[in-house]
């Protein structure tokens, strides 16, 4: 039976934990998955065990980005002394870079997720089916969001390139969430919606709601994807009013994902903040210290980020002027 990525999530854990791939303890600690994805037999002895989870994962570790490589081999103990543990090692990585150890921990975690989809999702030898990873029909390679509040209607220009991880995948679904701005919050309205596809398919059904925000966008691709095959699709929608954040949380895994607000030049809010891998019922809220963001010259803010974990939030949040439009910052100012 294929190692399931939960599995091998859990196992990559344990597995860098102590000293990683310089710990005495390392084969006692390999899972199952791991020793499956590895190449590990029955009849392989305490050596040969080692050598092969250390050689599956050094390969692997050598596939990603370089900046994500660094934080997966400083997480497994590679390249190091060999005599510090976890946190320490992640603590030294942080110095470097000038990061938090809780922040360290938390791109230690992401880089897991990637190196378990990673391993999960590579083409197969010649002649074997693959099923999708845990149900996942396709991840996210790149999404660009543009997000423009300087008009007199907010748009949302949206950029995504997906990879295929079944054979003929003819549909693409996509999730919209949009946090009320009433209260008592009332349910979305599909006609106050302008939801178009612009470029890379069409809407296989019209748009439906799932919950009173949330919203399901069917795109389908000019014909049927096959294991591997990228496709990217361009589409836009307008909202007629919009807290003051905007997210990404990724039900699937998404590699990088880029986002653009202009505010325009004489509309910068107060304070703008980086919203960076937290819990979603959290996005929205304005208490937690985060990384201030500028605005450029045309007012304008960007983020880049990476290796997204899914059901995790990451995106821009900002405090608007009083002065700002009521579609942009309803509720935000005293009297409103």
């Amino acid at each position: 039976m294929p190692a399931k990525i939960d599995d091998l999530i859990g196992d990559l854990k344990v597995l860098r934990t102590g000293l990683g791939v310089e710990d005495p303890n390392l084969v006692a600690r390999a899972g199952p998955a791991v020793r499956q994805v590895s190449g590990v037999t029955d009849g392989d002895s305490p050596g040969i065990v080692r050598q092969k989870i250390t050689d599956w994962l050094a390969a692997t570790i050598s596939r990603l980005p370089e900046a994500i490589a660094t934080i997966a081999r400083t997480a497994f103990g590679f390249g190091g002394s060999g005599d510090l543990p976890y946190l320490a090692r992640l603590e030294h990585l942080g110095k470097v870079v000038d990061r938090e150890v809780r922040t360290m921990q938390r791109r230690a975690d992401r880089v897991i997720y990637r190196i378990a989809e990673m391993t999960l999702t590579q083409s197969p030898p010649a002649g074997k089916a693959v099923e999708p990873v845990d149900g996942n029909p396709w991840h996210t390679e790149l999404l660009r969001v543009d997000l423009i509040l300087d008009q007199p209607e907010i748009e949302v220009f949206e950029t995504r390139r997906i990879v295929s991880h079944a054979d003929g995948l003819t549909e693409i679904r996509h999730w919209l969430t949009i946090a009320p701005v009433e209260n008592p919050p009332v349910p979305l309205d599909l006609s106050d919606l302008g939801i178009a596809v612009l470029g890379g398919g069409d809407m296989a059904t019209p748009p439906r709601l799932l919950s009173s925000n949330r919203v399901e966008i069917v795109l389908k691709p000019p014909k049927p994807l096959a294991i591997g095959d990228h496709h990217e699709f361009f589409f836009r929608v307008r909202v007629p009013s919009l807290l003051p954040f905007y997210a990404c949380t990724p039900r699937f895994a998404c590699d990088e994902f880029r986002l653009r607000i202009r505010f325009g030049r004489d509309r910068v809010p107060e304070r703008v903040w980086l919203i960076d891998g937290e819990l979603p019922l959290e996005a929205s809220d304005p208490v937690p210290h985060r990384k201030t963001l500028h605005a450029d010259s045309a007012g304008e803010v960007q983020a880049t980020f990476r290796d997204l974990v899914p059901s995790t939030s990451y995106g821009i949040g900002w405090r608007p002027r009083c002065d700002a439009p009521d579609h942009v910052s309803p509720r935000s100012c005293p009297g409103s």
